[in-house]
């Protein structure tokens, strides 16, 4: 997770990346509104893994996955750079030195990996310790936003799950190993860049 000139704190960029990438994706009409909306993921990584932001609706019995993912040029990098932020992409859109773009696409999602992500998540406790996010350049950041009746009542944030508190007697190894590779699971079903 990097920080940009105008975040330098974990929860501001959050909310900031949020708001640029689901208003991207209502713009281009991916999304009208909140219907049958279950969750939604974002993921800020590191080591030029992909930036994404993806909404799992509920439609007609099936799941799908809208997502949108940040992609920058720079006449400085050879390879595109995935890992840069939503806002970058957006301001550097008609830069001279780099050219940052938004894809927005959606695509079906194996009901199984929902199902198992909504009892994950169910199992987690509704309050969270802040050593759940330890911001760094290392750290693959992500947030989860719960949706009730249309409304995101809660969310989860972290960057390393196994700080996350659990209900109970929850299964907390494999619940912990699959948010802690949440990311690499959603990036391998939408691709890297523009595919």
């Amino acid at each position: 997770m990097r920080f940009t000139d105008i975040h330098n704190e974990w929860h501001g960029l959050y909310i900031s990346e949020f708001e640029t990438a689901e208003r991207e994706l209502t713009d281009r009409r991916f999304l009208s509104g909140t219907a049958g909306a279950v969750c939604d993921v974002l993921s800020l990584p590191s080591h030029n893994h992909q930036t994404f932001f993806g909404r799992i609706v509920s439609e007609k019995g099936f799941f799908k996955l809208v997502y949108a993912k940040a992609i920058q040029n720079s006449i400085w990098f050879s390879e595109p750079i995935f890992m840069y932020t939503f806002e970058e992409a957006k301001r550097f859109e008609q830069h001279p030195m780099k050219h940052g773009r938004i894809v927005c696409r959606s695509a079906l999602i194996d009901k199984g990996f929902v199902n198992r992500l909504l009892l994950t998540l169910w199992r987690l406790d509704e309050n969270q310790p802040e050593s759940a996010v330890v911001p760094s350049a290392e750290a693959e950041f992500t947030a989860i936003r719960f949706y009730d009746k249309g409304k995101p009542p809660r969310d989860i944030c972290f960057t390393d799950a196994s700080e996350l508190k659990f209900r109970g007697n929850a299964d907390t190894e494999n619940a912990v190993e699959f948010l802690n590779s949440l990311h690499s699971a959603i990036e391998s079903m939408i691709g890297i860049g523009e595919q």
